[in-house]
């Protein structure tokens, strides 16, 4: 069984797909956006609001330790396999957790406890306010590879960035001085920055040029920095299925789809993240515009139920029976404390 999940459970995130992503992190004076492209086969998902003081156990399969926690902050995370399993997302400190697929080889079996890939975008949504807690985790918490290799760009409300990477078993952070550039693509960090360096063309260099030289005068006068961080977003863009600006001074979220092109928006301060509250979903395959927080529905285990069907039809995924229960199901293990 543990030999079948492993081939089988997170082609969640298929390998047979061209899947590429630009993330950044642009600064002027006070203002402080994260930007993120998604390139993906599908635009479909959904955004969710998670609440604090919910606990929760991770998804992994023995030999493996769950890790068991309770959340402390709200989040609100862009997710395609249901609620649980973010792309990426912003809590309500200010921090920013966004994933791309790059060359990794995670740590070995020891006595930490573990959680999966996607889940650890969560758990740092949920407990983290900063890069320095986030980069502290390591000691309690690593990840247990169901399928993809991934790394990471995080950004906290002080504007302070850090990517991490997995090589040869350790963690790998880059941050301060050796964060030159708060850009990130598919490739490790280090390859990207000699592309950079020798002008080679590709989209970090792109970005990189294009965040550098904000703000641009004439530029500046008629654009805000969302809606230049957007043009740096469609310079780089591949499939585009999702372009994020994370607005994190103002705890603002702007978005738009390769389905729907309309930038809408929300802010942190239309929702409550208290955990008696009905949970929150937005559905991406929406057609509004503007400010949607009236659009906001109900968790229900059928939405999540029927995003994450999608997901693996528009994915051609085929999963055993008992990995979809687990899947399905695992809503329904986090609790209200």
């Amino acid at each position: 069984m543990r030999q079948l999940i492993l081939i089988l459970l997170f082609v969640i995130l298929p390998l047979q797909k061209a899947i590429s992503c630009t993330t950044f992190v642009l600064k002027n004076g006070q203002e402080l956006v994260f930007g993120r492209n998604l390139d993906w086969v599908s635009d479909n998902g959904i955004i969710v609001v998670n609440h604090r003081n919910i606990q929760k156990t991770s998804l992994v399969f023995p030999p493996d330790t769950p890790t068991i926690w309770t959340s402390m902050y709200g989040s609100i995370s862009f997710n395609q396999f249901g609620k649980e399993f973010p792309f990426g997302g912003m809590n309500e400190k200010g921090l920013v957790v966004e994933i791309m697929r790059a060359p990794a080889l995670y740590p070995s079996q020891d006595n930490r406890s573990a959680v999966n890939e996607l889940q650890w975008i969560q758990y740092q949504l949920d407990n983290c306010k900063n890069i320095a807690e986030v980069i502290q985790s390591n000691k309690k918490i690593r990840i247990s590879k169901i399928n993809q290799n991934l790394h990471f760009l995080v950004c906290d409300a002080s504007g302070k960035t850090a990517v991490l990477e997995f090589i040869d078993g350790k963690m790998k952070v880059y941050t301060g001085k050796d964060l030159p550039q708060p850009v990130l693509e598919n490739d490790p960090y280090a390859l990207s920055l000699d592309k950079y360096k020798n002008k080679q063309e590709c989209r970090f260099t792109t970005a990189t040029d294009m965040v550098k030289k904000y703000p641009i005068p004439d530029v500046r006068e008629s654009s805000s920095i969302v809606d230049y961080s957007f043009d740096i977003l469609e310079e780089v863009a591949l499939a585009g299925s999702w372009s994020i600006v994370y607005d994190i001074q103002n705890l603002t979220i702007h978005f738009k789809t390769e389905s729907n092109q309309k930038v809408r928006r929300f802010s942190f301060n239309d929702f409550d993240f208290n955990c008696s509250k009905n949970s929150l979903v937005y559905d991406l395959k929406r057609k509004d515009s503007e400010n949607i927080k009236g659009h906001f529905e109900s968790y229900s285990d059928r939405i999540n139920s029927r995003k994450f069907q999608d997901g693996l039809k528009t994915n051609d995924i085929q999963l055993p029976r008992e990995v979809l229960n687990r899947f399905r199901g695992y809503v329904g293990t986090c609790e209200c404390t």
